[in-house]
C-alpha cells in the first residue's frame, strides 16, 4: 500500500505541473508599435525623447564631473598650471616670427609650478632658465608651451615671458 500512495502522489504532481502554464504565458505580450496593434500617440512618442535627452545630458554632466576629480582630467574651467607638474617636459614655442624665419622651438623640463604669482619655471636644453606666467584672454602669448599627457594627448597653453 505504501507504494500505491507514492504512484497517486506522482500522479498528483504530474497532472499539476502538466496543467500549469508557465509565468511567462500568463501575461499579454509587450505592446510594439504598429505589430500588436497599439499605437502610441505623438504626445508619448515625445515625452519619451525627451526623458531620453534628460539622462543623456544628465549623463554626460556626471561623466564630466567624474573627469574633473580624476587625476589627468580636464574640466572646462581649470587652471592651467594645474596641467604641469615638476619634472614634466614640455615644447616651447615662440609665437612671434623672428626676422621673418618660423617661430623657435625649444624643449624643456618644468622646475617650479608657482600657482600663487599664476607662472612656471622651465630649464632649457642650454641650462638656462625662463620664467612664464599664464596670459589672459585679453593679452596676446609670447610662448605657447606644450606636451603630452598620459593618453597621448597634445595639450597646448599660452604663457608670457617675466623673465
Amino acid at each position: 500500500m505504501h507504494s500505491s500512495i507514492r504512484i497517486g502522489l506522482l500522479t498528483l504532481l504530474c497532472a499539476l505541473l502538466l496543467s500549469s502554464r508557465p509565468a511567462s504565458a500568463q501575461q499579454p505580450p509587450p505592446p510594439i508599435q504598429g505589430v500588436t496593434g497599439t499605437i502610441a500617440t505623438e504626445g508619448t512618442i515625445d515625452a519619451e525623447h525627451k526623458a531620453a535627452h534628460t539622462i543623456a545630458e544628465g549623463a554626460a554632466y556626471v561623466v564630466d564631473s567624474v573627469k574633473k576629480i580624476l587625476p589627468g582630467g580636464k574640466g572646462t574651467k581649470q587652471n592651467p598650471l594645474d596641467d604641469f607638474a615638476e619634472g614634466s617636459r614640455v615644447i616651447l614655442r615662440d609665437v612671434a616670427k623672428v626676422d621673418g624665419e618660423s617661430p623657435a622651438t625649444t624643449e624643456g623640463v618644468v622646475v617650479d609650478v608657482n600657482h600663487r604669482k599664476n607662472q612656471i619655471t622651465i630649464r632649457l636644453a642650454d641650462k638656462k632658465t625662463e620664467t612664464l606666467r599664464v596670459a589672459t584672454p585679453d593679452a596676446t602669448a609670447d610662448v605657447v608651451v606644450s606636451y603630452t599627457d598620459n593618453t597621448g594627448a597634445k595639450i597646448a597653453h599660452d604663457f608670457k615671458r617675466v623673465s
